[in-house]
């Protein structure tokens, strides 16, 4: 008997939303009739058909029954919700999660392999509680008990790394993510101590793209690629100023995986990389 595999465990939602577009598709209804069904903004449903939100299982059952789908077919899909939603480990925290987190992590929950390029922060995956803290209260006007909830929420989101069959995470941070201090230097000291521990952890590699390496491709702009696998599409996560875009385009993904790559070789070796965030850790 061959064992089953984390990912045969937790069905992808790309799979369950591209069966319910062709559901939905196969019984005559748009996307704004669906909407209209389960009374959402009709950008939910093209959402939920690219998999890039997660679907209740009540709400499976409604546009199942809408689109007059019954027997083993119904009974399947039901059962690949119920399973990817044991994925969901957010939805207790549905209140600290917009529509763009929501993909975020989802799209984290359902990658193989994940890589991110980081120009002034360290990213998510590798705060402490203590740098997303202060972090946190620097961008936002909120009381301290949701600055508080939205750090350990942070936090929260490391756990896909330390999950049965984690996903592989390629960090390159530019030098100015280490020059820039996020709150004390016994803060800092900690987040270096952290990236330098992660980068020797098997799956995880950071780099440091060094000032001296110049003008490069990819300057002032922080960007996260999800890889699925070789039988499915990356999705690009860019970061602008005050929202993010997900890219799914195939050209323009290959653009981004290009930049990852220049920026990797333009970065210090992983080796030296982590002697470096180990140097920042004793000095801060």
């Amino acid at each position: 008997m061959v064992a089953r595999s984390d990912g045969d465990k937790y069905p992808r939602r790309r799979g369950i939303g591209v069966e319910l577009g062709r559901l939905r598709r196969d019984a005559g209804r748009t996307e704004g009739d669906a909407a209209a069904f389960l009374d959402c903004p009709s950008g939910r449903i093209s959402r939920i058909e690219q998999g890039l939100a997660a679907i209740r299982v009540g709400e499976t059952k409604a546009l199942l029954d809408f689109y007059r789908v019954a027997g083993d077919r119904r009974d399947g899909l039901i059962a690949k919700v119920r399973r990817a939603r044991d994925r969901c480990w957010w939805l207790p925290y549905g209140d600290q999660i917009d529509d763009s987190f929501e993909t975020q992590l989802i799209l984290e929950a359902d990658a193989s392999a994940l890589r991110t390029y980081q120009p002034n922060l360290v990213p998510g995956l590798l705060q402490t509680e203590r740098y997303a803290t202060e972090l946190i209260e620097t961008q936002a006007d909120l009381p301290l008990t949701e600055v508080r909830k939205q750090a350990s929420l942070r936090v929260l989101r490391q756990q896909v790394l330390t999950r049965g069959n984690p996903p592989t995470l390629s960090v390159v941070l530019d030098e100015a993510v280490l020059r820039r201090p996020v709150g004390s230097r016994d803060v800092m000291r900690e987040q270096y101590a952290v990236l330098a521990e992660s980068a020797g952890t098997p799956g995880v590699t950071v780099q440091v793209l060094p000032f001296r390496a110049g003008p490069h491709h990819v300057l002032g702009l922080g960007f996260h690629i999800f890889d699925f696998g070789p039988e499915e599409s990356a999705t690009v996560e860019v970061e602008l100023l005050d929202r993010v875009c997900f890219v799914t385009e195939s050209q323009e993904v290959a653009h981004y995986k290009d930049a990852f790559g220049r920026a990797s070789s333009q970065a210090l070796s992983v080796r030296d990389s982590r002697l470096l965030l180990t140097e920042f850790a004793s000095g801060a």
